[in-house]
């Protein structure tokens, strides 16, 4: 995996609100600093444009923690399909890091040598 595809790039939609409180400003106010989230910025009154690395956090974990922090998130149907969508595709990136990072210290063990045949005894048993 390269380090681009540990990173992710998202837009979250928030509930419509009248109260500053529960709007993109606020909400960008309240993810920044937490570790593994580079970006929170406000792409409009109510969404925001946040980037974060798989390492640390998921789609799934971010909005966990702004719904804790009692931010209503955009429950239409079409919003909600694609929070899952992100989420499926999330935990199977998590998951295939995993494999990767076996996979390389698997390779930094010695490895057993391959047993070489004598080309001598390939031709006695071909005939």
């Amino acid at each position: 995996m390269d380090d681009a595809d540990r990173y992710r790039c998202r837009y979250i939609h928030l509930k419509q609100s009248d109260n500053p409180a529960h709007q993109a400003d606020a909400a960008c106010a309240a993810l920044t600093g937490i570790d593994g989230i580079l970006l929170a910025a406000p792409f409009s009154e109510h969404s925001v444009h946040i980037v974060y690395s798989l390492d640390k956090l998921s789609f799934e974990i971010v909005i966990e923690l702004l719904s804790e922090l009692d931010f209503a998130m955009d429950d239409s149907f079409l919003t909600s399909l694609r929070n899952t969508i992100f989420c499926f595709l999330e935990d199977n990136a998590r998951d295939n890091m995993d494999i990767e990072i076996t996979k390389l210290h698997q390779q930094d063990s010695t490895s057993p040598e391959i047993p070489q045949q004598d080309n001598d005894k390939y031709w006695d048993d071909y005939h």
